[in-house]
C-alpha cells in the first residue's frame, strides 16, 4: 500500500495530468500548445478562451458600451476572436476597430478580419501591454515605434469626451504603472486624448490601486494615491478565471507571508473593471505640476509613517502651524457613480469619488502621519504646499529636479519603468502581491540566492 503523502500526490499529478489532456483537446485547435499546457504562475497576457465566455461578458458590458460616445475601440490580444466578433456586430457605433496581437500564432486568423471588413478593422503584431518598453527603445534610439503603434488612434482634446474605447485582459502591473506615468509626464497613450479602458484584470492589482488606508500600509501605497487621484474607475462584474488562458497556478503562500488576506479574496475570478483619467485633471494640477505631484506622493510615501509636519517642515521651515490652523472649512468629495453599490464591490477596494483642494484632513497635529491621509487629502495637502511663498526657493525643487534627471538619464529599461525609483517601506512583501511571470528573472534570483547562500 502506498503511503498516504504518496498516493496523494500520485492522485494529484494523475488529475493535473487529466486536466492538461483535456484543455488540449478543448483548445488546441485556436490557441497555441504554450497557452494551454502548462499554468502560468502571474500572466501579463491573458486571452479570451471560448465564444460562451465572450457571449457572457458582452451582457455585463452592453450598457457600458451603449453609455461610450467612442466610435473606435482597441482590443488588445484579441487571440482567437471570440469578443472581436461581438464588436464587429456593433457596426453603427464602432465604425473603427484596433486589433493589437502580441503572438504569431493569431495573425494569419486576424488578417482575414482585415480583408473582410479592410476599411473598418486595422490589425497591428504589438505587445500593448508592454507599451512602456516601446517608449523605452523610442528614447534610446529616437524612434517613432509609439506614434506608429497609436498612428490609427483618433486624437482629442485632454478635457473633450474620451477618444477610444480598450478592452481586454491585462496581468501586468508594470501597465498601469506606465498608464500613471503617461499621465504624469505626457508621454505615449494619453498624448492623444483621454481613453476609456474596459479590462479584465487580477483581484490583487484592483485591489491595491483602490484601496483605502483602511487595508494597512502594506497595500496601501504611491501608486494607490496617484491612480485614484488621476483616474475615475468603476468595478463592473467578476468573471471566472476560468474563462482566460493561460490558466494561472494556485497560490501557495510562503511561511508569514503576510498578504494572504489579498491573495486569497476572489483567486479563481478576475475583476472586470472601468476606469479613465478624469477629465477635471488639468484643473485640479496644471500639467506642468504633475510631476511635482508624483513627486511629493512618491517621497513622502517612501515610509507611510512618516508624520507630515516634520516631513514638510524639512522643505518649508516652520510651516506646521499653518496647517495645524486652519481656518477653511474641509470641501468633502462625493461619489463618481452615485448608483454604485458599496457592498457589491471587492473587499477592500474603494468607490472612485471626486477629487478636491478643499478636502483638508480634520484635526491634523504633529504626529498625522502621511498615510493617514486618503488621496483626494493628499491632493489637498500638495496643493497647499504648492501655494505657500516659500515653495519656489525650497530644496523640494531641487530634490525634484534631481529626480527628474535620474529619470532623463536612465540608462535600462528597469529605471524607466520604475521612473526616478523611490524604495517604498515593505516593497519585498509587496512585490508578492504584484509579482508578475518571468522566468528568466526567477532563475537568475534563485541563482544570485545560491551563489549568497554558497558564500
Amino acid at each position: 500500500m502506498l503511503p498516504l503523502r504518496r498516493s496523494w500526490s500520485l492522485a494529484r499529478f494523475n488529475y493535473s495530468t487529466k486536466a492538461r489532456k483535456e484543455m488540449v483537446a478543448r483548445y488546441s485547435a485556436e490557441f497555441p500548445a504554450k497557452l494551454i499546457s502548462r499554468k502560468h504562475k502571474a500572466p501579463a497576457h491573458m486571452y479570451l478562451a471560448n465564444a460562451e465566455a465572450a457571449k457572457r461578458i458582452g451582457k455585463y458590458l452592453e450598457p457600458h458600451l451603449q453609455a461610450s460616445g467612442c466610435d473606435t475601440v482597441m482590443e488588445l490580444n484579441p487571440g482567437a476572436g471570440h469578443f472581436t466578433r461581438h464588436l464587429l456586430d456593433k457596426e453603427s457605433q464602432f465604425r473603427r476597430i484596433l486589433l493589437l496581437e502580441s503572438m504569431d500564432h493569431f495573425m494569419p486568423r486576424l488578417q482575414e478580419l482585415h480583408a473582410l471588413y479592410p476599411e473598418r478593422v486595422k490589425v497591428r503584431q504589438a505587445d500593448f501591454v508592454n507599451l512602456w518598453k516601446l517608449v523605452y527603445m523610442d528614447k534610446m534610439d529616437g524612434g517613432t515605434r509609439v506614434s506608429d503603434l497609436l498612428n490609427d488612434v483618433p486624437q482629442r482634446a485632454f478635457n473633450d469626451d474620451n477618444n477610444m474605447l480598450v478592452f481586454g485582459a491585462v496581468g501586468s502591473y508594470a501597465f498601469f504603472k506606465h498608464l500613471i506615468n503617461s499621465l504624469i509626464f505626457q508621454t505615449s497613450l494619453f498624448n492623444l486624448g483621454r481613453c476609456e479602458m474596459i479590462l479584465a484584470i487580477p483581484p490583487p492589482i484592483y485591489i491595491h490601486l483602490t484601496c483605502t488606508n483602511e487595508i494597512g500600509y502594506l497595500i496601501y501605497r504611491s501608486t494607490s494615491v496617484l491612480f485614484q487621484i488621476l483616474f475615475e474607475h468603476q468595478f463592473i462584474a467578476k468573471v471566472p478565471r476560468e474563462d482566460f488562458l493561460p490558466m494561472q497556478t494556485d497560490y501557495n503562500p510562503s511561511k508569514g507571508s503576510k498578504l494572504v488576506k489579498v491573495r486569497s479574496i476572489n483567486p479563481e475570478y478576475l475583476y472586470l473593471v472601468k476606469f479613465a483619467p478624469r477629465r477635471n485633471l488639468h484643473e485640479l494640477c496644471a500639467v506642468q505640476d504633475l510631476p511635482a505631484l508624483w513627486f511629493f506622493i512618491k517621497q513622502n510615501f517612501v515610509s507611510r509613517r512618516n508624520r507630515i509636519i516634520p516631513n514638510l517642515e524639512k522643505w518649508v521651515p516652520g510651516c506646521g502651524p499653518r496647517l495645524i490652523i486652519n481656518p477653511q472649512a474641509p470641501e468633502p468629495v462625493k461619489p463618481t457613480y452615485p448608483d454604485e453599490r458599496p457592498h457589491n464591490l471587492p473587499q477592500y477596494s474603494s468607490r472612485s469619488t471626486t477629487m478636491s483642494l478643499k478636502n483638508y484632513y480634520p484635526a491634523i497635529n504633529i504626529y498625522t502621519q502621511f498615510g493617514d491621509l486618503l488621496p483626494s487629502q493628499m491632493l489637498t495637502l500638495f496643493n497647499q504646499f504648492r501655494q505657500w511663498p516659500e515653495y519656489g526657493e525650497s530644496s523640494f525643487l531641487a530634490s525634484l529636479e534631481n529626480a527628474l534627471l535620474k529619470l532623463e538619464t536612465a540608462n535600462d529599461e528597469q529605471n524607466l519603468e520604475d521612473g526616478a525609483t523611490l524604495p517604498e517601506e515593505d516593497d519585498a512583501d509587496a512585490d508578492e502581491l504584484l509579482e508578475e511571470e518571468s522566468t528568466e528573472a526567477t532563475v537568475s534570483k534563485t541563482a544570485k540566492s545560491r551563489r549568497k547562500s554558497s558564500s
